[in-house]
Formats: structure tokens, C-alpha cells, sequence
């Protein structure tokens, strides 16, 4: 057959589809043809013809669990497969494969496996296009990154879509992962920064159905069945968080603006006057000359340096918001008294623009989009140069002081009809533009920062869920189950199965509503956060613990003495004291939880389903989560004083959990009605458990040797283990320094190299007496033991 010839010309969508057909229709040709010529690569001498028809040998042989059954169809072999809902049994079938509406036969389909129980499907094209493939399942879906609707996306569609959106979010996200669990017991990931669709049986109700846009085809199935496993492998393909340092984890402050010096040293000084643990003050925008300029604006700050002397003096850290537009024409600013403080264009847009360093329109001038700041235009970070020369921008910041960064917009919503310096096609930039731009950053906290500093991101996806923490977006300030603290709680069990495990939401909701402050709703935000990641207050509102209750303390000057519950009405800063506290002791706890997700991928924040896939009453629980190894925590998340818990068995059919505020204990598999008084969160721990904590007089976890403040306390030699009841057997507790601490029966072991001073504090437990290595331990009021840990083992006996 004479081979068919085309122009070197751009393709129009049609005009793709025809050269498919043709190329994939021509059958002696199409593995002799060069890959100009052919959109799908011919990995065997197959060519397709209609129907299931039986399979001619391949010249690629097939790999023990996959195997093309025929020319439509590949199957999976499922260890432990679970069968849903009248699929047949044996192997999982992905057919039915096509290129922009033309056939792929399964001999074009390379297989590869990467690791025992990971198998890799690929195949590549010559022009962009959409793949499309079913899977045949019928089941319940978990995963497919932040969404606030819902955990199981069975029967719906879920789009692989970044998106900006402030208002009700349903199926919608910020951070979109294209990578599922199913409780037939698989995983799947389709590795792509593109546009993507994934059918969860709306259409079907026997089969998945996936398009993906992209000239490359890559598929990995994970084939469990248990889904800490399947993640755990996903992670170590896709990336996994990167550490963030100590100090991250304690308390945030920011505002919506800070109008003045006065009002960051407000934040900084009040802090630490009310006794409020903290260790990070956000700066979000506007702080710089323009946007995004990277030097502090002199007509809002009149002197940055010495406000960022005291700011590190009084132990914190800073974080500064930015984008990575730079404006052509700002919009006047809606804040207050900014109206004449910001220049309409950046004094760094020219130079930018002059090099090319921006996205371009086919005539190569800079691309301008509009963005809620005005117009700019966006870095082109597929051009080296000039993330190079972007990189300098922010390293102004971090010489002026800056720690961090908070990485706002980036959704693909942003990305038109434009040019990429790499040629990549605008399709496939969809999601990958925010990879780029948090990579970048993290980059120079990696190098210039030597890692001691944070990225707080927004928009992410696969390629850029190994960064630090991430934040839920513009959620609103109130009990709204469309866009209020119920989807926060839901969309950050959703991050968390998709692979992206150090999530957090504005406390308090970041959109003010004519209510706010809502004494109710921000202690209950506040009580959510403080068994989170992070702990980070920020509305538009510009309100602060100091004034989450009506009647505010902004009067009241730093050296009086504070208003309390008896005379100030305080109940909502109460709680935030009693929370941020209580959170900040948790610390050795978090973190410890925090390195497990930065080795094998398992959130913070634990949906009941991760541990318990086949419970069909963890299945459906979207707003209650296990935190950690040994918390279980269920917010109040409407304006109730009491709600339903679910306790499961997480595999053991002997587990108890002890209510965290009263010892009253509950057999795993069971639900009860926990009561929840408006300053009571309901929490469960695995009895038996040993909780790692730190005193509660801790105040910042930046070390006096960085702040060189000795008035303030920060992280010390001191450790708190909390013995949560009894256990009749082994209860195994690695805390944050490698101590391994063994809890059976009336014996507690503890091994590791890293001295400490140690106290023991029994909860629910009445004890007589207490030994050390066989010596006696005097017992303190309140069952409590203390004795120096010297880094070799010790066993601690009680009566």
C-alpha cells in the first residue's frame, strides 16, 4: 500500500481525527510507518479488525497479571478482588481503547511492571489528541484530589480541572489528582497534567469511562487490594509531601490585609500577650510595591525591616502571599486607603516582557489575561531563563526576611489559546502550570532557605503534591453545606486520599458573611483545626482570636490585663486558647504522623474508609476521620450540640475507643451519640495508646537559637507521653525523635538514642505506685511520673 503522505501543517481537531483514522486503518502500513506519519506508535505486527476478534501472537509478549485477552481488551489479575454489584467475577477489564474516536487495538498498548504489584499501560501519538477507555467495575471511588461534595464519586463525573471558584464548589477543585482507589480493590492513576474526565459509572453501570487529553497515554494500576497500600505505592510514583520544618506546625496568624506596620506588630505582640501559641505571621496581599514586585511597599510599611527584626525577635516566622503574574494594569484596590498606594503597572512587567519571559500569544507579544488584581500576564516556567530570572524576584523577599511563600492562583482556568516557550500544547498546561510555578518556589526554599522554610499552596496536582502544605481555597464563613465548614472537613479527606497529605482550611472560613464573627461557628472551626495539619486564621473579615466574639479586645491595651470569660464575654477566644494550645502540644504527635506521610503517603487526616474499605458505615462517612495512628475525630459541623459517631474496628474486631474527655469507652463497629457542648469537640483514642506530646507552656517552635529570645518558650528537652487506659496487648507508638514506646498491660518500654525529660501522665487509669527500671518513681498529683530519659532502655511498671 502506498504510504499516505500530509503537510507539516497544524492540525485542526477534525483534521487530527481523519489522519488517526487513516493511520490506524491502513493495515500493512502502520507498523512500518515513522511516527510523523502514524499518531499511535505499533509496539507489535497486529492490525486491527472489527470486533472482539481472537488475538494474533504479539511480538511484545504480555506480563504475568495483564494480559490482552483479545483486540479490545486487557485484564488484570486482582489479588482479593471484592466484587460490587453484579460484575462478574475474574479479572478487571480495561477495553475498548480509542484515539480521538479511532480504535486502538491492545497490541499498540505497551505493558510494563514497575514493582511487584504495579503495572504500567502506555502508548504514545504523534499529535495531541483524546484517548478515551473503559474500565469494567462497579463499585465505590475514592480519591481524585480535593473535593468538596463528597468522598465516593460513584455515579458521578469528575473533571481533572483546576478551578478558582469562591462560591458553592460541589464536584469543583482546586487541586485535582487523577488517581482513584476502588473497593474492588485496585488502584488507577493516569498520569497527566491534562484535561481529563473520568465517568464513575454515571453513564454506565458496569463500566468507567476515562478521556484524557495528550499525544502521550499512560495508565498505572495498583492492585492492592488494601487501599493504605495502593496509596503508598501511588505516592512513590506521583510524589510524596515534603517535610516542612518544625516551626510549621504551629499556629498561623494572618489577615486579609494588613493595612500598616501596627497591624502586623499587633498580630505578633497580642499573640504572645493573650498566651497564644504561635510560631507564623502571613502577610497576604497587597505587601508589596506592586503586584508582584517582591519589595516591600514603603507607602504601606513605612519601616519593613525593623517590622520583620521584631517579627523573627519574637519568635515567628514569615510568610508572604504572591502569584506569578505581574501586572501590566492593576485594578484600583478595593482595600481601604490602598487606592493611591499601588502604581497601575509593576516596575518589573517591562524588563519581563522585553525578554520573553512572560506566555505568549501566536504573535509572540505577551499574553494578558485578567485576574482578580487587575491584568497581567503570567511566567513562562517551561522557559528556564526566565524562571531563573523569576526566582531573583522572589530572592528579594527572602532577603528582606521572608521564610516562605504562599502560592495563590495558578488554576488552569487562567491558561487561553496561547504559546509555551517548551511548544507544549495549552491542553496539556491545563494543571501542569501550577506544578511548575509551586516547583519553582520550592525550589529556592530547598536551596536558598537550606529547607528551612514552608510553601503554602492552592493549586496542585500530581507532579506537585510533593510539596509542603496546602490550603482549601475561599471557603465561606458559616455552617453552609455547599461552601461552608462541612465541605472544608470533606475536601480535606479528599486531598488526603488522593495523595496530598498535609491539608488545611482558613480558619473560620476565609468569606465573611454579614454575621462574622460567629462566636459558634469559629469555635467549632476552631476545634476542627486544631486536630489538622495547621492552624492558620485568616478571613476577609480581618478578624483575630481577639475578636471572634462580639465584643471585641481591640481597645484594650497589650500591658492590661485581658478580658475574660466573667467580664468580656470571651467564650470564642476561650476556646481558641484552649485549642491552639492543646494542637501545639500535639506536636510530637502531628509530626510524627507528618514523616509517616512523607515515607508511604498516609494523610494526617484519615477518612474512616482508608482503614476500613470494606465497612459499608465507613464508607459513607465524610465528616469524621481518624487523626493519625490513634485519634479519632468527628467536628460539630453544624449548629447542633451533639452528633452521630461512628467508632470502626480498623481491622480489629478487640478495639476499644475511649472518649479523649471522659474515659467512657465504645467497642470499635459501633455508633453513638456523642454529646458536643459548644467548647467540646468529640475525640477518640485507641485504648492502650500512647499519645506523644509537649508541655502546654510552649509558645513557638522556632528555636531560641534563630530568634535569640530566651523569654519565650520554645521547643525543649521536655516530652509528654499520655497513657490512654489499658491493653491487653502490644500498642506501638514510634514518636517524632525515633523513640519506640511499647505499651502492654501495666509495662511501658522505651528504646531510642535521643535523651529527653520525660513525663508520664496516666489518663483513665487509677495507679498505686511505679517503677523505673525496678527502681521507684515518685507519682506527682494527677497520676503523673517525671525521670531524665538517658538514651538507653527503659521500662516503666505500675500498679
Amino acid at each position: 500500500m502506498k504510504k499516505l503522505q500530509f503537510p507539516n501543517v497544524a492540525l485542526g481537531a477534525a483534521s487530527r481525527a481523519l489522519f488517526a483514522a487513516l493511520a490506524l486503518l491502513a493495515p500493512s502500513a502502520a507498523h512500518a510507518q515513522t511516527p510523523a506519519q502514524s499518531p499511535i506508535e505499533a509496539p507489535a505486527d497486529i492490525t486491527p479488525t472489527p470486533g472482539a476478534a481472537p488475538m494474533p501472537r504479539a511480538a511484545e509478549p504480555d506480563l504475568p497479571g495483564i494480559t490482552r485477552r483479545d483486540i479490545d481488551n486487557v485484564a488484570v489479575t486482582l489479588p482479593g478482588r471484592h466484587l460490587d454489584r453484579g460484575i462478574e467475577a475474574g479479572p478487571l477489564l480495561l477495553h475498548d481503547f480509542d484515539f480521538d474516536g479511532t480504535p486502538v487495538p491492545t497490541s499498540k498498548l505497551h505493558f510494563h511492571e514497575l514493582s511487584s504489584g504495579v503495572l504500567e499501560i502506555r502508548s504514545l501519538a504523534s499529535v495531541t489528541g483524546i484517548w478515551r477507555f473503559h474500565i469494567r467495575d462497579a463499585a465505590n471511588y475514592y480519591g481524585l484530589g480535593e473535593r468538596f461534595n463528597d468522598l465516593n464519586h460513584a455515579h458521578t463525573i469528575i473533571r481533572n480541572y483546576s478551578q478558582d471558584n469562591g462560591a458553592s464548589k460541589g464536584a469543583s477543585t482546586y487541586k485535582p489528582m487523577p488517581f482513584f482507589m476502588s473497593t474492588t480493590g485496585y488502584g488507577l492513576w493516569v498520569d497527566t497534567t491534562a484535561e481529563a474526565t473520568f465517568d464513575m459509572n454515571a453513564s454506565s453501570n458496569e463500566d468507567i469511562i476515562v478521556d484524557v487529553t495528550g499525544n502521550r497515554f499512560r495508565v498505572v494500576v495498583f492492585l492492592g487490594p488494601q487501599f493504605p497500600s495502593i496509596l503508598e505505592h501511588f505516592t512513590a510514583l506521583a510524589g510524596r509531601a515534603v517535610l516542612p520544618p518544625y516551626w510549621a506546625f504551629a499556629p498561623w496568624k494572618s489577615r486579609d490585609v494588613h493595612q500598616n506596620d501596627a497591624e502586623v506588630r499587633e498580630d505578633i505582640d497580642r499573640m504572645r500577650f493573650l498566651g497564644l501559641p504561635a510560631s507564623v505571621i502571613l502577610i497576604d496581599s497587597p505587601w508589596a510595591s506592586a503586584y508582584n514586585t517582591y519589595k516591600f511597599n514603603p507607602k504601606q510599611f513605612t519601616d519593613a525591616p525593623a517590622m520583620v527584626k521584631h517579627l523573627h525577635e519574637q519568635g515567628y516566622k514569615l510568610v508572604l502571599w504572591h502569584t506569578s503574574w505581574i501586572n501590566s494594569r492593576s485594578d484600583t484596590p478595593h482595600e481601604p486607603g490602598f487606592a493611591d498606594k499601588i502604581p497601575p503597572m509593576a516596575e518589573n512587567y517591562a524588563e519581563a516582557a522585553e525578554k520573553g519571559y512572560f506566555v505568549r500569544n501566536e504573535n509572540n507579544t505577551p499574553w494578558v489575561g485578567r485576574w482578580w488584581k487587575g491584568e497581567g500576564s503570567l511566567i513562562d516556567f517551561t522557559n528556564p531563563q526566565a524562571k531563573h530570572w523569576w526566582q531573583d524576584q522572589l530572592r528579594q523577599a527572602i532577603a528582606a526576611g521572608a521564610d516562605g511563600f504562599k502560592d495563590d492562583d495558578a488554576e488552569g482556568n487562567f491558561v487561553a489559546d496561547v504559546k509555551f516557550s517548551d511548544g507544549s500544547d495549552p491542553r496539556v498546561m491545563r494543571n501542569r502550570y501550577a506544578v511548575l510555578y509551586n516547583n519553582a518556589v520550592e525550589e529556592l526554599i530547598q536551596k536558598d532557605l537550606k529547607g528551612n522554610g514552608v510553601l503554602f499552596a492552592r493549586s496542585v496536582t500530581q507532579g506537585a503534591n510533593g510539596i509542603g502544605f496546602l490550603w482549601g481555597g475561599d471557603n465561606e464563613a458559616s455552617f453552609s453545606p455547599e461552601n461552608g465548614l462541612p465541605t472544608v472537613v470533606t475536601a480535606g479527606l479528599g486531598a488526603g486520599l488522593s495523595g496530598m497529605p498535609l491539608w488545611a482550611s482558613d480558619l473560620g472560613g476565609y468569606l465573611g458573611t454579614p454575621d462574622t464573627p460567629n462566636a459558634q461557628l469559629l469555635m467549632r472551626w476552631t476545634e476542627y483545626s486544631a486536630f489538622s495539619p495547621v492552624m492558620e486564621v485568616m478571613s476577609t473579615a480581618n478578624i483575630s482570636p481577639w475578636n471572634f466574639d462580639s465584643k471585641p479586645l481591640d481597645s484594650k491595651p497589650l500591658d492590661s490585663k485581658p478580658l475574660d470569660s466573667k467580664d468580656g464575654g470571651t467564650r470564642a477566644l476561650d476556646a481558641y486558647r484552649k485549642y491552639s494550645i492543646l494542637h501545639m502540644s500535639l506536636f510530637p504527635y502531628r509530626y510524627a504522623a507528618a514523616q509517616e506521610a512523607a515515607k508511604t503517603g498516609m494523610p494526617l487526616m484519615r477518612a474512616l474508609v482508608l482503614n476500613n474499605q470494606d465497612d459499608p458505615q465507613a464508607r459513607i462517612r465524610k465528616d469524621e476521620y481518624l487523626f493519625g495512628p490513634d485519634m479519632l475525630v468527628a467536628p460539630v459541623i453544624d449548629q447542633n450540640l451533639s452528633r452521630p459517631v461512628y467508632l470502626p474496628t480498623n481491622g480489629d474486631p478487640n478495639l476499644t475507643w475511649l472518649n479523649y474527655w471522659t474515659g467512657a469507652a465504645t467497642r470499635g463497629g459501633s455508633t453513638l451519640i456523642a454529646d458536643a457542648p459548644l467548647d467540646v469537640i468529640p475525640v477518640y483514642i485507641r485504648a492502650g495508646a500512647i499519645i506523644p506530646k509537649i508541655p502546654e507552656d510552649v509558645m513557638t517552635l522556632v528555636p531560641t537559637t534563630e530568634s535569640n529570645n530566651k523569654t519565650i518558650k520554645t521547643l525543649d528537652e521536655r516530652r509528654v507521653y499520655e497513657i490512654i487506659g489499658s491493653s491487653s496487648s502490644d500498642a506501638v507508638t514510634k514518636d517524632f525523635e525515633a523513640r519506640e514506646l511499647t505499651h502492654t498491660g501495666n509495662t511501658l518500654k522505651i528504646t531510642g538514642e535521643k535523651n529527653a525529660h520525660i513525663l508520664l501522665r496516666w489518663k483513665f487509669t487509677s495507679i498505686h505506685s511505679a517503677t523505673l527500671n525496678g527502681s521507684p518513681l515518685t507519682l506527682q498529683p494527677g497520676a503523673i511520673a517525671e525521670f531524665d530519659y538517658t538514651g538507653t532502655p527503659a521500662t516503666i511498671a505500675w500498679q
